[in-house]
């Protein structure tokens, strides 16, 4: 693998770029070269959603209303929301975790640490909506 063949691999990568498998390395490289050229209008690319993602979309990947809010109340609003749609879902899975350990079949049951785990995400989820309260007031 050279440098000129894959010149944008090599740029993000640097050298780590040739222990890639030739596979590998083609396909990142035209994700890379898809990424530099311009969409049409309302085309959906990776580049347009991570980029919309930056500026703070909501869980339902629309951008924070802006009505009297600062761009950094935004963000943390759009976090907030996010944060909390994970968490609902983390604890309706940790809840149906619970009915299945009390009333189900032995082989459907997940084991302790798995529900330690969902307690964890969910105590950390709890706490990031927090600190991302605090920021956005």
């Amino acid at each position: 693998m050279t440098a000129s063949k894959y010149p944008h691999l090599f740029a993000t990568l640097g050298e780590a770029a040739t222990r890639l498998p030739e596979d590998l390395a083609t396909t990142l490289e035209n994700t890379f070269v898809c990424l530099q050229e311009r969409p049409a209008p309302g085309v959906v690319t990776l580049q347009a959603c991570l980029q919309q993602i930056r500026q703070g979309d909501a869980a339902d990947g629309r951008p924070w209303p802006g009505r009297g809010c600062t761009p950094g109340q935004r963000l943390a609003l759009a976090r907030i929301d996010r944060a909390t749609g994970g968490l609902t879902f983390l604890l309706e899975l940790l809840h149906a975790t619970e009915r299945v350990r009390v009333d189900g079949e032995v082989g459907q049951q997940m084991g302790d640490g798995a529900r330690e785990g969902l307690l964890l995400a969910c105590r950390g989820l709890a706490e990031y909506v927090d600190v991302q309260l605090h920021s956005a007031l």
